[in-house]
């Protein structure tokens, strides 16, 4: 089990590295090179989505709390990117800048959630 939660959560990383990094790139540089990126960041963002439920699953089980309530913040917010991405792909300035934004937000729920009190 542990070897599994070490492996999902490796996933869960790189994938969402790749998703906000690329989306923060993009958002800098007025969504040059969106339509190429497109279909590696919704694959990715659906691969940190699908790894980041598998992980609450596994990690999360009966768990209530701050932690969990801040998880939950970020994971709603990553949601929401992906939706704005795939809803808003034709005005991809904007929709690269909002998901910059909700994905920041997803970023730092996740590196703070472990010491939030």
């Amino acid at each position: 089990m542990h070897t599994l939660i070490l492996v999902v959560i490796a996933i869960h990383l790189l994938s969402g590295v790749f998703w906000a990094g690329s989306t923060f790139v993009l958002a800098h540089n007025r969504a040059q090179g969106v339509a190429a990126l497109f279909r590696a960041q919704m694959g990715a963002a659906a691969i940190a989505i699908l790894a980041g439920i598998a992980l609450g699953g596994l990690l999360m089980q009966g768990a209530a709390g701050p932690m969990r309530t801040t998880l939950t913040v970020g994971a709603i917010c990553a949601i929401l990117a992906a939706i704005v991405q795939i809803a808003w792909r034709k005005q991809p300035i904007l929709s690269q800048r909002i998901a910059a934004a909700l994905l920041a937000v997803t970023v730092v729920t996740m590196g703070i959630a472990p010491y939030v009190a």
